[in-house]
């Protein structure tokens, strides 16, 4: 297992569709990017910037349901990658002091560590076969992130405002927005 963090969440160019960019925290800091929803991209959002919303949305209820029966969310693990879809593993530890282990989605398993504020691990199998390159990846942060400007090109600025727009709206979002408009 290597433990990993989150980079962010974007959009692939020309999608949509939001990208959850998970990045390797040592070694060769390979990237994994994992299509989710938009709920929980709002979530993710909402966590990363510990917004206080005025009803807790499903990630944070499920975090409160865990602690109110005495168990505590200690580690995530993204153990599988199966036609294609990430699977995950919660490791609980229980009022009683045990251990247990549930099955989750990806995407909502990041989303309860980021809330919850524990690690992220993922199996060096799912690393290997699913992780791009840190070169092969744009991303805002520090220069330890930046790719080599010569190969970047002119798209990194353009790839740089538009994810700096995207967290901009996560950031402001509410359930409201991603309701349909014949609801």
């Amino acid at each position: 297992m290597a433990e990993v963090e989150v980079a962010g969440v974007g959009q692939e160019q020309g999608s949509e569709d939001p990208i959850l960019l998970l990045r390797e925290r040592d070694g060769s800091r390979r990237y994994l990017a994992i299509w989710i929803g938009a709920p929980e991209a709002t979530a993710l959002a909402a966590a990363e910037v510990a917004a206080t919303l005025p009803r807790p949305l499903t990630h944070r209820l499920l975090l409160d349901a865990v602690e109110a029966f005495g168990a505590q969310l200690e580690r995530v693990r993204l153990t599988a990658l199966v036609a294609g879809q990430f699977h995950a593993e919660l490791d609980l530890t229980t009022a009683d002091g045990s251990a247990r282990t549930v099955s989750a989605r990806a995407s909502d398993a990041v989303t309860l560590a980021v809330h919850q504020g524990c690690p992220i691990d993922a199996a060096e199998d799912v690393l290997a076969e699913a992780a791009l390159p840190a070169g092969a990846v744009a991303t805002v942060g520090g220069p330890e992130d930046a790719p080599d400007e010569a190969a970047a090109g002119p798209a990194a600025a353009d790839v740089e405002s538009e994810v700096e727009r995207l967290r901009r709206e996560l950031a402001e979002a509410t359930p409201d927005d991603f309701r349909a408009e014949d609801e």
